[in-house]
């Protein structure tokens, strides 16, 4: 198993802008610098397909997204954006009479195809606050380890949270924490196993 990536290393933030009838295409997306933009016409598409189709197009890229930030949009639906990517979470308002409070759903038996339904007209800040317990109630394997390493990161004082960060990434990616955990492992043994062979001190002449 090979989990960690350069991609993974290096993974870019998504920033929606809302765009408007004037772009060529409903859903525009590039690169800027050290994260990626992508602007959507309102009348063509809504946000929740925008960030949805710009992860895939990014994904088919080898490009992972850390957190999906939604520019110049409103605050509550920008926090819960935000919290959701985090989780690998595509989020959807929907008017469906089967969705009568906010609840995540994964959609196949890829862990990533995962989206948080909230109902039409819901309000967004109670939509955040519910977001933790839908996310445990739909794969509470992955969200005991999540709540684990922030135990860790709290125990560390901050001094290892990138390292942590990549490693929950990982675990949600993958739905396999078990073998995350001996893919960092050996990977640490490997760059201890270097770095001790690069300070052996040389026999004389």
């Amino acid at each position: 198993m090979t989990v960690v990536s350069r991609e993974r290393l290096f993974a870019m933030s998504l920033h929606l802008h809302r765009g408007d009838a004037r772009q060529p295409l409903a859903i525009m997306l590039r690169r800027d610098g050290g994260h990626c933009i992508a602007t959507y016409d309102p009348e063509r598409a809504s946000p929740d397909a925008a960030a949805m189709l710009a992860r895939v197009r990014l994904s088919s890229e080898g490009i992972a997204v850390s957190e999906v930030i939604l520019v110049d949009h409103d605050r509550d639906l920008t926090a819960l954006y935000r919290a959701a990517s985090k989780l690998l979470l595509d989020v959807e308002v929907t008017s469906g009479p089967r969705i009568t409070e906010p609840v995540v759903r994964v959609i196949s038996q890829d862990p990533t195809q995962a989206v948080y339904f909230i109902p039409e007209d819901w309000d967004l800040s109670d939509a955040l606050d519910r977001l933790p317990i839908a996310f445990a109630t739909a794969r509470p394997k992955i969200a005991r380890y999540l709540d684990r390493i922030e135990q860790a990161k709290k125990d560390a004082e901050g001094k290892i949270d990138q390292a942590l960060d990549m490693v929950a990434a990982l675990i949600l990616e993958t739905d396999d924490p078990d073998g995350v955990f001996d893919e960092v492992l050996r990977i640490g043994h490997q760059v201890r196993a270097e770095r001790s062979a690069g300070s052996a001190p040389t026999e004389a002449a």
